[in-house]
């Protein structure tokens, strides 16, 4: 019996077994990092195929790792929704409410610009993926409690001023006026916050 095989003979199975699970686990992660990339680079609903060729596996073990694609677009919408968090939060939030809403608008639509694939491509499967579209709901959402932070006086306005307000700062708003209308991003800055400071008595 030769050397090489002796030594793999001798080799305690559990550390085979944690050998087989860290392959794994890179695996996993590797067709993560897949999906993240091509979505960041504008490939908003990858296939299969497209995710295993840039994570460098076979497709079988895409599937080894997760039942179907929506579980793919369920864990990296989950990801990047902590991971896009920041982008909406901190800020000076001090000074007058003209003030705060210009920058409150700036950092939203900054935020806006640098999340769209991500936004974009949940908007795409929240219409059939369950998961997906409470994740982008509880993103709208917490976009709405940054503009209350930044804007307490929101609360103040009546109902439907207030439902405004949430509209003008969404996502969606900046799109039609990014994207379709072909806004640049300071036009946008300077549209919304107006908008929304119209809500407000002078």
């Amino acid at each position: 019996m030769g050397s090489a095989e002796l030594q793999s003979d001798t080799t305690p199975p559990d550390t085979k077994l944690d050998g087989r699970l860290l392959r794994s686990e890179r695996s996993r992660q590797l067709i993560i990092a897949a999906m993240i990339e091509l979505v960041g680079e504008g490939n908003l609903i990858p296939t299969a195929q497209q995710v295993a060729e840039r994570a460098d596996v076979g497709i079988r073990s895409v599937f080894r790792h997760f039942d179907d694609m929506d579980s793919i677009f369920e864990t990296t919408n989950a990801i990047m929704l902590e991971v896009t968090k920041p982008l909406f939060v901190g800020g000076d939030r001090s000074g007058t409410i003209e003030v705060r809403i210009l920058h409150a608008t700036e950092q939203l639509t900054n935020g806006y610009a640098s999340a769209k694939n991500f936004l974009l491509s949940g908007k795409i499967r929240m219409w059939n993926t369950p998961v997906v579209k409470k994740n982008y709901i509880l993103s709208q959402r917490r976009i709405q409690k940054e503009l209350e932070d930044w804007i307490p006086e929101i609360l103040s306005l009546p109902e439907l001023d207030k439902q405004s307000a949430y509209a003008l700062a969404s996502f969606d708003y900046w799109l039609q006026l990014r994207e379709v209308q072909n806004a640049s991003n300071k036009d946008c800055v300077e549209i919304i916050s107006n908008q929304i400071s119209y809500l407000f008595p002078k």
